[in-house]
């Protein structure tokens, strides 16, 4: 998640600051390692404030997992208690909203999770356990009911920006939040921005909220994320954003040449839809790739692929930046790749 990386020296001053803007989120643990300190914040919704923070050169932007507010030491006595020595709680759980999300082994696991997680965290009101990885055409999970009320429905903020959804039907990921707050803060007023695979749409209503001039164009093959996005839409009042249901390598054919930006978050196989971003980009087009990988060689894996995609187009490419979002297994990680693609000159 989105956080601070402050020295030691300077940490308090930090805090007190973010404190009194409300810009912290206190339901994950402050870190330490080292020389620093690292602060979990709330996103980027109050960037002025962030940057003059910044800008005075007493934190940067970071991104790290953190354990859930509380003693530590207490609250992992609490989990042992809870299940019986066992180690079940080590990936932590997501908060979306008044719901938890947990990864537990077995029933009684997941009713000695939920009842710590509720006792530490007061607004938890409905404890889920994942029952099954993403999986199908819309990476969709599905969700067992442990406690609290029963409900799958989220209402889920971040960046300034608030989403619904039923975590059953559609894709989204809180772990994303530095991604989606990273991208726009690249975005500039005035562009074109494309969003592929836009789910409930997180990415194209943050970006189309930080910068009105731009025309964001959010693609979402998932009928139930689209009816979703189309209510964040509203809720946003981000009316530059244009949703539309369909296929990306059909509706990229109503848009050639119309964006300056493209964002393709999907990780398992966004490179066979490079075709479509080709299409869709204008002869200049910086793109936002998301892609699996080996952990000691993704990105040169990647560059390998999209070079043998474009360059038979006569599109040429120079990657601009590139980072590991998230560990995916013991031998893979997630990464985004950003480039642009530069297309011939037309007669």
């Amino acid at each position: 998640m989105l956080c601070l990386k402050v020295r030691k020296d300077n940490a308090e001053k930090v805090r007190k600051y973010l404190a009194r803007r409300k810009l912290s989120d206190n339901n994950y643990r402050i870190y330490g390692s080292g020389k620093f300190i690292y602060i979990p914040i709330a996103g980027l919704s109050a960037s002025r404030q962030l940057g003059a923070l910044l800008g005075r050169g007493m934190a940067e932007l970071s991104s790290r997992r953190f354990e859930p507010a509380g003693n530590r030491q207490g609250y992992r006595k609490a989990v042992s208690r809870a299940l019986g020595g066992s180690e079940d709680y080590s990936k932590g759980y997501d908060v979306m909203g008044d719901i938890a999300i947990i990864d537990a082994r077995s029933r009684k696991s997941a009713l000695g999770l939920a009842k710590v997680i509720m006792g530490i965290n007061k607004g938890i009101k409905t404890v889920l356990s994942k029952g099954g990885p993403v999986s199908g055409e819309y990476r969709t999970r599905r969700y067992v009911y442990v406690c609290g009320e029963r409900k799958f429905d989220a209402v889920y903020r971040e960046n300034g920006c608030t989403f619904m959804m039923d975590v059953r039907k559609a894709f989204f990921s809180p772990r994303l939040s530095y991604e989606r707050g990273r991208i726009r803060s690249l975005a500039t007023d005035g562009e074109n921005v494309m969003v592929m695979f836009a789910g409930t749409g997180p990415f194209a209503i943050e970006v189309a909220k930080a910068h009105s001039n731009t025309k964001v164009v959010a693609i979402e093959l998932n009928r139930n994320a689209y009816r979703y996005m189309v209510k964040n839409i509203k809720l946003n009042k981000a009316v530059n954003v244009e949703p539309v249901l369909g296929d990306v390598k059909e509706v990229a054919l109503r848009y050639k040449g119309f964006a300056d930006r493209i964002v393709m978050p999907l990780p398992k196989d966004s490179y066979s839809f490079i075709g479509a971003a080709v299409l869709a980009a204008k002869r200049r087009c910086v793109v936002h790739y998301y892609a699996f990988g080996s952990k000691d060689n993704a990105l040169a894996e990647h560059c390998e692929k999209l070079r043998a995609l474009l360059k038979p187009k006569g599109i040429r490419f120079r990657v601009l930046s590139w980072r590991v979002v998230r560990p995916y297994s013991a031998s893979e990680v997630e990464i985004a790749i950003d480039f642009e693609m530069l297309k011939k000159k037309t007669a």
